[in-house]
């Protein structure tokens, strides 16, 4: 189960459903029921300023999944490879 996948069809698929309601109440006199329902949903789904966003979490998935170059590791910095020793 590739989860980058499965987040990015989840996406796409919210992102449809908000479309889907939106067409169906649109001229229907009942669009304001839904009040914003489908941005929550949009926003769920895709905003670019909300950290727990579908997208943003993709992005921090694939992120992570690349190689970093060493200066974002500080944990394998040369500092911290060798013994230090103290002058005697």
């Amino acid at each position: 189960m590739d989860r980058i996948a499965d987040l990015k069809r989840a996406e796409q698929l919210l992102n449809e459903a908000a479309d889907l309601i939106d067409s169906s109440l649109r001229m229907s006199g009942m669009e304001s029921r839904t009040g914003d329902s489908t941005e929550t949903i949009r926003r769920i789904a895709s905003d670019k300023d909300d950290a727990g966003s579908l997208r943003n979490i993709i992005l921090d998935m694939e992120y992570r999944e690349r190689e970093q170059p060493l200066w974002t590791q500080p944990l394998t910095s040369p500092k911290h490879q060798f013994e230090l020793k103290k002058d005697e």
